[in-house]
């Protein structure tokens, strides 16, 4: 998406650069939240309860995992405690977690309750945080995509916007995704590759709509007429 962009950018005459949109639109965050799964739902808190019962376990995910990534409502901000606690070097564990939460606002705004905080940690904790972490950040990364796709849908249906600005905020509107997916490959240096090239499938697809849109581009040589009915073909001697 970003290389048509920019190559739609240089046909129009102007560099590729993103530009947040001049208009208040709002967050990505919020225009990306959805109804989360039972499933999802299940990861998030046993993955929170792996981090507050099993020592060592925020080690695994800390350097990539973020608040964002969780969906379930009050997750992010538990983690948001976990990673307080670990950066302050402090023990973690079920008492620490409810005093750090009270410190923050969480229990006075709403966001979280005594019961409700008891039940997401008081799990035994046992498993691989590191595995819970990759299924957390494969849903952030569709989550992420979602909302890009709809910050460039909104984008794109409004008929004021020039097409290099348009192209510009699309750009822009791509780097959440960019963020995503960075930290995905960190998280996951091993499977993580890069982006693989267009098959030749799409490369003609893609010349196809070119010729289409220019009709005076011709990426590919023009066939030779057939010959008529009759003719004998030329001597080549």
């Amino acid at each position: 998406m970003a290389a048509v962009l920019a190559d739609l950018a240089r046909r129009w005459g102007t560099e590729p650069r993103p530009t947040a949109p001049t208009t208040t639109l709002p967050p990505a965050s919020a225009r990306a939240r959805a109804p989360i799964s039972a499933d999802q739902a299940a990861d998030e808190e046993f993955l929170l309860q792996v981090l507050v019962n099993k020592p060592g376990a925020l080690d695994e995910v800390v350097d990539w995992l973020r608040p964002a990534d969780f969906a379930g409502h009050g997750h992010g901000h538990l983690y948001r405690c976990l990673g307080a606690l670990h950066h302050r070097g402090e023990p973690i564990d079920q008492l620490t977690v409810l005093w750090e939460a009270q410190l923050r606002g969480l229990l006075t705004d709403g966001t979280l309750t005594v019961n409700r905080l008891r039940q997401i940690c008081g799990g035994l904790g046992a498993g691989s945080a590191e595995y819970l972490g990759e299924r957390i950040m494969r849903s952030s990364i569709v989550r992420t995509a979602a909302a890009s796709a709809r910050a460039i849908g909104e984008l794109a249906g409004n008929e004021a916007l020039a097409p290099g600005r348009l192209i510009n905020h699309a750009l822009h509107a791509l780097g959440p995704l960019d963020e995503v997916r960075a930290r995905w490959q960190r998280a996951t240096p091993s499977r993580a590759q890069a982006w693989p090239p267009d098959p030749p499938a799409r490369t003609k697809r893609a010349g196809a709509a070119l010729a289409r849109s220019y009709p005076d581009l011709r990426l590919h040589s023009p066939r030779p007429s057939p010959r008529p009915p009759g003719n004998p073909a030329p001597d080549r001697r």
